[in-house]
Formats: C-alpha cells, sequence, structure tokens
C-alpha cells in the first residue's frame, strides 16, 4: 500500500499529469476474452460503469490475465489483486514466476486451479475515465469500495475459459482471493461482504481498519531503533520543529537551509539551498527521508546504514549508548544527523517512477474513505515524526485536491464490515512484525486497538474464530507484505531499493511459512466446498 502522505521525494506536493484513458463507448468494445494458458497479452472484460444504478449500458475496459497451465477441470479460480496500482508489472512475477515463485501460482498448480491477475477500476489500464487534475466529480463518484468490489462479483459472474465447458463460476468451483496491503483488505471485505463469491481468502498486511489518523503508521520504525539512535532521531525532530515554529526568521530560514542543503547533498558535493521560500513542511520532512524505504526494508536494511552514521559521527567517533545529544547537545546531534542524511543520499537513490495516475486514484480513495493520514504526534514523546505533518495539512490538501468531497473520510464505508473487530471465516491472516500497517491490522497493538491474537490453528471450514482470536501468522522482524512472492535470482528491478511489490527482499522464509499455512488450510476448507456443490477440487 502507498503511504496517504502527498509529500513526495523531495517534500514537495506531487504534480500529477494525465494519462490516457482506455476508454470506450460501450457499442465500441471488443470480445471479452479469449483462451490464454500461459499469459502475455491482456484481457478486457466490459464492465459495467455503475453497478447500483438502474442502467448499466454505461461500460469500461477492465484489464486482467490468465494463466491456465495447470488447469483442470474443477479446478478453483484464484484471483490475485493488484490493488492501488498499475498491474501489468506484476505479470512476471505473480502469473509467469520469472525468477522465482509465486503464491498465486504455487496455490494454482498444487490444487489445478486457474489462476487471475486482476486489476482495479481507475489503476493501470482499467480506466473509465482519464485521471488527471481535470478529473471531475461525476466521474470520481465511481470509484468508490463498494463499486470496485461490486467489480469482481460481475467478473465472476461472467469469467469462462472458451476451451473447456465446465462452469468456472463461483457457485459451481471455489474462488480464492489472494492480495497483500490494500488487496488484502479488499479480500477480507469479500469474504464478508460476498462469501457466496469468494469462499478463501489470504490477506496479507491488510489494514482493515479505516481510521483517519495514523500517526501509529511510524511507531514500527520507533520500535525497531537502537537505543542511541531512537534518542537522537526523537531530539532533533523536537528541536528542528521548535525552531520551525519559534524561532526568528532567521533562524528559521537558516534552518530551512541546514535541511534542504543535506537533502540535496552527496559525498564529495555538497549544494547549498536557499532556505527563503521553503515551507516549514517540505523542509522538516526533510527529517523523514531515511523512513522512505522502511515499509519493505525496515531496520537492518535500510535504517541501520543511516543510524550508523549517525551515531560515529560519519565513521569518526565511536558510538555512545546514551546518543550525541545526551552527552553534547541537540546541535551536534542534527549536524550528525544532517551529515547522515547527506552520506546515504536516500533522496538520489534511483526507483520506479512515480505513476500520476496510481497516485491520483489511491488520493482519492483515502482521501474520500480510508484516511490514513500519517501524521507527527508532538503528545507522543517518542516520535520520530515532524509534527508539520498534520492531520489538518492532510484534510487540507484533500480538500483542495477533491473540493467535492466536503468534509473528512467517510471510513464507516470501509469499517462497516467489522473493521478491528471483523470475525470472519476461511481467511487467513499474515503480517510482519515490524509492518507500519500492521497498526490498522486485525494483529495491531495499538493501545486503542483490541489487541486480538493470531492463532496459527487452521479453523473448520466456514467457521469464524471467535474474537479475541484470529486465524493468523505473524512475520518475526518482518515488515510488509513480505509473503506473497519470493525471488530465487535476482534482476534489474530487484537491486538496491527498486522494488516490484509484495515480497520481502529481507527473507525467503515468510514466503514458505505463509504459503504452507494457507495450504493447510485450503486442505481443511476444500473438500466443504466439495462436498456441498459436487465439485471435484484435486490435490
Amino acid at each position: 500500500m502507498r503511504l496517504s502522505s502527498i509529500f513526495l521525494g523531495a517534500g514537495l506536493t506531487c504534480v500529477l499529469a494525465a494519462k490516457a484513458p482506455r476508454f470506450r463507448p460501450a457499442e465500441d468494445l471488443p470480445p471479452v476474452q479469449r483462451d490464454v494458458a500461459f499469459p502475455n497479452d491482456p484481457l478486457f472484460i466490459e464492465m459495467p460503469l455503475d453497478h447500483f444504478s438502474n442502467s448499466t449500458s454505461v461500460k469500461f475496459l477492465n484489464r486482467y490475465w490468465v494463466n491456465a497451465t495447470y488447469y483442470e477441470g474443477g479446478g478453483p479460480v484464484i484471483l490475485f489483486d493488484s490493488g492501488e496500482q498499475n498491474a501489468e508489472p506484476l505479470l512476471p512475477y505473480y502469473l509467469q514466476e520469472y525468477h522465482g515463485l509465486s503464491a498465486t501460482m504455487q496455490v494454482a498448480k498444487r490444487y489445478k486451479g486457474v489462476a487471475v491477475l486482476w486489476e482495479h477500476r481507475f489503476y493501470g489500464d482499467s480506466l473509465p475515465f482519464p485521471v488527471n487534475e481535470n478529473t471531475t466529480a461525476e466521474q470520481w463518484q465511481f470509484l468508490t469500495t463498494e463499486q470496485a468490489l461490486e467489480d469482481v462479483v460481475y467478473f465472476a459472474d461472467h469469467f469462462t475459459l472458451n476451451s473447456t465447458r465446465r462452469s468456472l463460476h463461483p457457485s459451481d468451483v471455489p474462488w480464492i482471493w489472494l492480495g497483500g496491503s490494500y488487496p488484502g483488505i479488499r479480500g477480507a471485505l469479500m469474504r464478508v461482504r460476498n462469501p457466496e463469491v469468494i469462499y478463501a481468502a489470504w490477506a496479507s498486511s491488510a489494514p482493515v481498519q479505516a481510521q483517519i489518523d495514523m500517526a501509529a503508521y511510524y511507531k514500527a520504525a520507533e520500535r525497531s531503533l537502537t537505543r542511541n539512535c531512537s534518542a537522537d532521531w526523537i531530539a532533533v525532530t523536537k528541536y528542528v520543529d521548535d525552531v520551525l515554529a519559534n524561532g526568528t526568521q532567521t533562524e528559521q530560514t537558516k534552518m530551512k537551509s541546514r535541511l534542504l542543503s543535506a537533502r540535496a547533498s552527496s559525498p564529495g558535493w555538497n549544494i547549498t539551498v536557499s532556505g527563503n521560500g521553503a515551507s516549514n513542511v517540505n523542509a522538516a520532512s526533510v527529517l523523514m527521508d531515511p523512513l522512505n524505504f522502511y515499509q519493505y526494508y525496515g531496520f537492518a536494511a535500510s535504517l541501520l546504514p543511516f543510524c550508523n552514521i549517525l551515531e560515529t559521527r560519519n565513521n569518526t567517533a565511536a558510538p555512545l549508548e546514551s546518543g550525541i545529544a545526551a552527552a553534547s547537545g541537540v546541535e551536534d546531534a542534527l549536524s550528525a544527523f544532517l551529515t547522515s542524511v547527506a552520506q546515504v543520499n536516500y533522496d538520489a537513490i534511483p526507483g520506479v517512477p512515480d505513476d500520476p495516475v496510481q497516485d491520483r486514484s489511491w488520493m482519492r480513495q483515502y482521501c474520500s474513505e480510508y484516511g490514513f493520514y500519517q501524521r507527527g504526534d508532538p503528545s507522543n514523546s517518542l516520535s520520530i515524526e515532524t509534527s508539520f505533518l498534520s492531520l489538518e495539512l492532510f484534510q487540507e490538501q484533500c480538500n483542495e485536491t477533491f473540493p467535492d468531497l466536503g468534509g473528512p473520510p467517510k471510513v464507516e464505508n470501509v469499517n462497516k464490515y467489522g473493521g478491528w473487530g471483523m470475525e470472519v471465516s476461511n481467511v487467513l491472516f499474515t503480517n510482519g512484525e515490524f509492518d507500519p500497517w500492521r497498526t490498522m491490522g486485525l494483529a495491531s497493538i495499538e493501545p486503542n486497538s483490541p489487541m486480538r491474537q493470531p492463532n496459527p490453528a487452521v479453523p473448520a471450514c466456514n467457521v469464524a474464530p471467535i474474537a479475541p482470536s484470529f486465524f493468523g501468522l505473524t512475520h518475526a522482524n518482518m515488515v510488509h507484505v513480505s509473503d506473497m512472492r519470493v525471488i530465487l535470482t535476482p534482476d534489474a528491478n530487484h537491486t538496491g531499493f527498486k522494488t516490484v511489490g509484495f515480497y520481502s527482499p529481507i527473507s525467503q522464509e515468510p514466503f514458505y511459512s505463509g504459503l504452507a499455512l494457507f495450504q493447510l488450510a485450503l486442505d481443511e476448507w476444500l473438500p466443504c466446498f466439495s462436498s456441498n456443490s459436487g465439485a471435484a477440487v484435486s490435490r
């Protein structure tokens, strides 16, 4: 899941550009489906724009891919949901198992199923309308949780393979959902909302509790820091916030220059940036740069190098257990912090370019229904996030971008399915111990959560575990969506901090443990479907 913060890269509000849509009037749409055993080219289904009106004649092309390599008659449909992104970059990894294995294809292989990669409306090439700054409120009204979930219901009702006369309807064969992050939310919601469509689901790192205030996002990172790095980061953040809020104009300008210059620097080449005209939030957000990659890489890979440079003052001194601020003052700690920002130079690390369609569509979703405002929390004595990233700032940006919303996100649209209190059958929930999104998942340990406990014992089919227990697994020391696939041979898309999502660059173990538990569960659950429907399910 993408951060809900709209301050990306250098801390500037992202500029979203137009992209040509793949939209045509219904009468001009091509045939819906053809057979594909091993996927390359996408397929399209004519999807009603509005599932809940009296007329469904207006349609758009919703994209998906199919791999029927392992399919045998009576086998299940395994749907991998790509969520809030262009699905096409996921194709080689999830349906073709390029350089590794995917849970999707391994489940398809074991149970002789057909695998589907599904693209969400308003992302990739599944665009009812052009997505840009000119997208109207009337058009945005069709990007909702309910419309997107109903897309899957409609697809399940219409999906066929022309080479077989076997029915693939969810009344005849099990439909199994796999998804991580936002797609994990969707899988859990579908199992609650439409159990007659989705028979079983694996929801990895799914923040099912929609919440406007998500100050907890950075608590996972705070808990993973070493004592000295944590102490200095907290001290520096409070110091910078105080200067920018209460200092003289000269002090504020100097502080902004120091912060922005650190971001613009690299080893051996120092660029001085003027603080004149820079906003407080743009300058203070430099303090968050070391966390840019934490969500997928965790402490050891993304924060430890930064902390080592900070606490050794760029390898010129021995680290102190108490930290620099406690020993020699916060100014020394700030200087060391900014040197570390410059040395690691997170802002210059190449990665996948931002997708303007993806950014704007996801912003619409969190502004309208999910919230997840990752604000700083000045009341938290251990906060490492600047307080200039405030709830008011997030809401202001949402109001400016989508004035038709007229208020805060309607999180009740999501939480009506249970949120933290969700009790649902035939769903496996997995999380990483230090996943920032765990804070909004069933495995949350935040003070305002119900403190539910994962239980790896497979429950009986169609029986929901009773809270506070839930069927799940928390991967020790892991972060976000660490178990949906595994890379066995490195490739160009997995070097440094470049990645295609939903896997762990840290460890291969979560993939195997998560997949094994899900298969144990399916071994228990699928025969129940078979005995009820007469559909044969092979193992």
